[in-house]
């Protein structure tokens, strides 16, 4: 008998499974996986499987948060979670958005570290379409979050453009987090050459930062291998904070690529530098091989036949620096499920 296509939570559970296994549960995510397993589940909405991104800590106390990421949703979705908080209004106004653009995207990052989840931070990615960021905060309750971005936004060096943000809700006085993809020119600039990484943090306001972090900050720009975003955090008053962090994209979507980048590759020399800098222990090791791609045959929900792709794939390291002190650093893995195209 064919398997029929799986739901949303089942799509989820399945990728929870392969992430956790061979004893990686316990050592990367800790209790929380079993939180999350839950917690997740009312999320998981729109008309295809969101993209989901499982967090973890590369030292200290393991844990696992999740972000969702949502595609074409309906008008009139709603989240059945108090974690979401009062989501109808940017929800909806999201839904006829990405009907009209769909370059930009939405979700909820659900924080499953406490027993008692909070109030789930929110991240709007309106790209180059900045007209979008004052009615979406509006509809999310946080115009002066537009007026922030925006000003910041007029201000970053040109090869320094802003991309998305996220607002940490029920958090009082949190800051807005700002985030952007560097020019490849200008990472390359930034790679050889700590001084012209300085000007940039000069023109953006950002002080907190000493020679040894701009050292590190461009010796992970030279070992990168794709992508690198970047984060500042924005204050009610305008001020920059003291917190800085990028994202070190891998760029691989196989496991094989997977593998031999992180045993030998570009992969393994981002993270020995983190694990040398003492930002990182030996657990991204295990964590690299949760990389999994596996397609099934499946009937549809109107009785065709098709094929249903699960993945699990690291997408990032994320570096991050306060008061020019090196933070433990965190793994991203996107996992994905949805039919595949015939």
């Amino acid at each position: 008998m064919q398997m029929r296509e799986p739901t949303f939570e089942q799509a989820y559970q399945v990728l929870l499974l392969q992430a956790a296994g061979e004893g990686r549960g316990p050592l990367l995510f800790g209790d929380s996986l079993e939180r999350a397993g839950e917690a997740v589940l009312p999320f998981l909405v729109g008309e295809s499987f969101p993209d989901v991104y499982l967090e973890h800590p590369l030292l200290g106390d393991p844990f696992l948060d999740v972000t969702v990421l949502f595609g074409p949703v309906e008008p009139g979705t709603r989240i059945e979670s108090p974690a979401a908080g009062d989501h109808a209004a940017m929800l909806d106004w999201y839904a006829r958005a990405r009907g009209l653009n769909d370059a930009i995207s939405f979700g909820f990052e659900v924080d499953t570290k406490e027993e008692r989840l909070p109030v789930s931070a929110v991240h709007f990615q309106p790209r180059v379409y900045t007209e979008l960021v004052r009615p979406f905060c509006e509809a999310a309750g946080e115009p002066q979050a537009a007026e922030l971005y925006l000003a910041l936004a007029e201000r970053m060096p040109k090869s320094w453009p802003l991309s998305f943000f996220g607002m940490f809700r029920g958090r009082p006085c949190a800051p807005l987090r700002v985030c952007g993809y560097l020019a490849p020119r200008e990472r390359e600039e930034c790679a050889v050459d700590p001084d012209h990484l300085a000007a940039a943090f000069d023109t953006v306001g950002f002080s907190a930062y000493n020679d040894a972090m701009l050292s590190r900050v461009s010796a992970l720009m030279a070992a990168a291998p794709g992508c690198v975003d970047f984060q500042f955090d924005v204050y009610p008053d305008g001020s920059i904070g003291h917190t800085f962090a990028i994202d070190v994209q891998f760029g691989v979507e196989q496991p094989k690529a997977v593998w031999a980048s992180f045993e030998y590759g570009p992969g393994w020399g981002v993270m020995n530098l983190l694990e040398q800098w003492g930002a990182a222990d030996s657990r991204w090791k295990a964590s690299v091989r949760a990389a999994f791609a596996r397609a099934l045959p499946i009937e549809t929900a109107v009785g065709e036949r098709g094929l249903y792709a699960f993945s699990i794939m690291p997408q990032w390291v994320k570096a991050r620096w306060i008061n020019g002190l090196l933070q433990p650093a965190k793994l991203y893995h996107l996992a994905h499920g949805g039919l595949l195209d015939r």
